[in-house]
């Protein structure tokens, strides 16, 4: 019989997000900010063509990220290891997340060079590769460690809040750097050390997450192969798969602009240190994790489809204000607007996290109920292959919308605030998607196949 999932249990394999919360700062938003400086950075400019260089590098590593997701989903799916189909992928890739990750940041030369170049973009491939490598099997196991949809939106908030305090953690990067270049460090070397810093958390946690449940005493699986392109094919058939996948691109595309500029809205559109990032998201994660019991509440009540719908609708609207920033700081100062826009996006954040993860979730499971084949980590890799295709284009484009210029390796301030608009237009996007997911449909079938397994476990008890 197979065992119920602790909440310790549960936290433990959630810090497998709270190392991606990690990661994801250091690669989202601070390796841009360390390869495009703004205009007051004293960082020097290490790639030739400066943005160009760096969204086709970005660009290349997002697509080969995305191209090589479900090759590892088939793999992990059809995986028949004594550990499981799962933890042996997550072992194997922990520390080299670290490594790859430190490894980006400690170029060859110190000034403008193509080998600077050649060199991220190989380390860039190598952290993506055992990326997903840890990812794909990571979110297909947490698919199936918890089948009740209710308990599964718990399970979400957990995680939610272990990757909220990663990023919590990540964004006193800058108090960091700005400590050692006080202590007469060059802002690279500094940056570097912070880089260190947080590659060893990031690999420990996930080393830690990779240990922490063993998956024969909650998976049951039945052994079966599926060829990789018919598995791929037979994920897209499924219309509310497509509407929420569509959607959920649409939103991590404005999410895409928002993270990757965020350095940039406090140092240049509000005119603040790059340390005050760290209390404007500290004010946005304590309203986000004050909401998740109202979250939980919430998506019980109304179901996920109202949640979604209602934190696009507040996306939309703080990212326009966001574009007229400048009116706001006029009438309430930069320091208060920057902690205004970190308490009104806390709680569409909070929906956010937790809601598509469940959502997805739940999407994979109704099509083990209806095929009687489990495919959890192809509709990972399915899901990352849009969402990584769409973010490409989006890498490329930020930097050159941030910049002016194709060649330019600086921001400047019409090019970052036009970067709140776009993502604006995205998130309005997501929102007319969601309209048509039919989310009561699908929780109404999974509920009652678990009402069925449970009355024939009593039966034979």
């Amino acid at each position: 019989m197979q065992k119920k999932l602790t909440g310790k249990a549960m936290f433990l394999f959630c810090l497998g997000d709270f190392s991606r919360a990690i990661f994801n700062g250091l690669t989202a938003t601070y390796l841009m900010y360390l390869f495009i400086p703004a205009e007051n950075s004293s960082l020097p400019v290490l790639l030739p063509y400066g943005a160009l260089t760096f969204a086709v590098i970005r660009g290349i590593g997002v697509i080969f990220d995305a191209l090589i997701d479900p090759f590892i989903a088939s793999r992990s799916d059809n995986c028949k290891s004594r550990l499981g189909a799962r933890i042996p992928f997550l072992r194997f890739a922990a520390i080299p997340m670290g490594v790859f990750a430190l490894l980006m940041v400690f170029m060859p030369v110190h000034a403008q060079s193509w080998i600077n170049a050649v060199w991220l973009l190989v380390m860039l491939l190598l952290f993506n590769l055992s990326s997903s490598l840890f990812l794909v099997p990571y979110y297909a196991l947490m698919a199936e460690l918890v089948t009740d949809t209710k308990r599964r939106v718990f399970f979400s908030t957990i995680n939610t809040l272990l990757f909220v305090i990663g990023s919590a953690v990540i964004y006193i990067t800058p108090i960091i750097k700005n400590a050692l270049v006080a202590n007469g460090y060059s802002e690279l070397v500094a940056w570097r050390a912070a880089f260190l810093v947080f590659g060893i958390l990031g690999a420990l946690t996930a080393f830690i997450s990779s240990f922490s449940v063993k998956e024969e005493d909650y998976v049951v699986r039945e052994q079966s192969y599926t060829p990789l392109l018919s598995s791929l094919r037979a994920t897209f058939r499924y219309r509310d798969f497509t509407v929420l996948l569509i959607g959920y691109m649409l939103m991590w595309i404005a999410f895409s602009f928002f993270n990757s500029t965020l350095m940039y809205y406090v140092t240049m559109l509000l005119g603040l240190s790059d340390n005050y990032a760290v209390i404007v998201m500290a004010a946005a994660m304590a309203v986000g994790v004050a909401t998740y019991p109202l979250v939980n509440f919430l998506a019980s009540r109304v179901g996920k489809k109202v949640l979604l719908l209602f934190a696009c609708t507040a996306y939309v609207l703080i990212y326009t204000g966001i574009f007229f920033s400048a009116v706001f700081v006029r009438a309430f100062g930069a320091a208060a607007t920057g902690i205004l826009i970190g308490v009104l996006i806390g709680f569409p954040i909070s929906i956010t996290n937790i809601i598509p993860v469940a959502a997805f979730a739940d999407l994979a499971q109704y099509d083990t109920i209806q095929t009687g084949q489990n495919r959890q980590a192809m509709f990972v890799a399915s899901r990352n292959l849009l969402q990584q295709l769409s973010q490409a284009v989006v890498l490329f484009i930020v930097p050159i919308v941030i910049t002016g210029s194709v060649a330019d390796g600086v921001a400047y301030y019409g090019g970052v605030r036009r970067t709140a608009l776009i993502a604006a237009g995205f998130i309005l996007g997501a929102l007319l998607c969601y309209v048509f997911y039919r989310d009561k449909r699908i929780t109404t079938a999974i509920n009652q196949y678990n009402e069925r397994q449970h009355r024939g476990n009593e039966e034979r008890t």
